[in-house]
């Protein structure tokens, strides 16, 4: 008989809680109908939070594929909402950025975000609340420091 994996381990309670926020947002994407799909209103979020970056950087701190990517970005950038240029310092790379039109799409996403988080932390108090953000930082920077060493372009704008 095989051992009982334990469901509470740091990594199952992480990844369960992340799959289950993540449909929290995509519900409230939906109902919110601001024109852009719940993976196009990750994709704009991240470039939010990091600026202007190449494309497989920003499909590798989303967790997908880098052809998904591209067809996320070839829609958000018809409807205006990103641009993309020649990286300066290699010109086959590309640097995908918001435009000024995502910032009425990005309140609504952001509108969106903090309806799910209000159902995710019902109940949890304000100061277990600044704990749980604070050891998550730290988890973060623990598992995130070796990667951005071993790829210093990860830095974004």
């Amino acid at each position: 008989m095989s051992p009982k994996i334990d469901p509470d381990t740091p990594g199952f309670l992480i990844s369960t809680t992340a799959r289950l926020m993540r449909l929290a947002f995509e519900r409230e994407i939906e109902r919110a109908q601001i024109g852009v799909t719940a993976a196009e209103a990750r994709v704009l979020a991240h470039m939010s939070v990091c600026g202007g970056m190449r494309q497989h950087h920003l499909a590798d701190r989303l967790g997908c594929a880098p052809m998904s990517v591209t067809a996320f970005l070839d829609r958000l950038e018809r409807a205006g909402l990103i641009e993309r240029s020649a990286d300066p310092k290699d010109r086959r790379a590309k640097i995908a950025r918001l435009t000024p039109a995502a910032g009425p799409i990005l309140e609504q996403i952001q509108t969106a975000g903090e309806r799910s988080r209000k159902v995710a932390f019902a109940g949890v108090q304000k100061d277990d609340f600044e704990a749980f953000k604070s050891v998550c930082r730290q988890v973060r920077s623990n598992l995130d420091e070796p990667r951005s060493a071993r790829d210093p372009e990860m830095v974004t704008e």
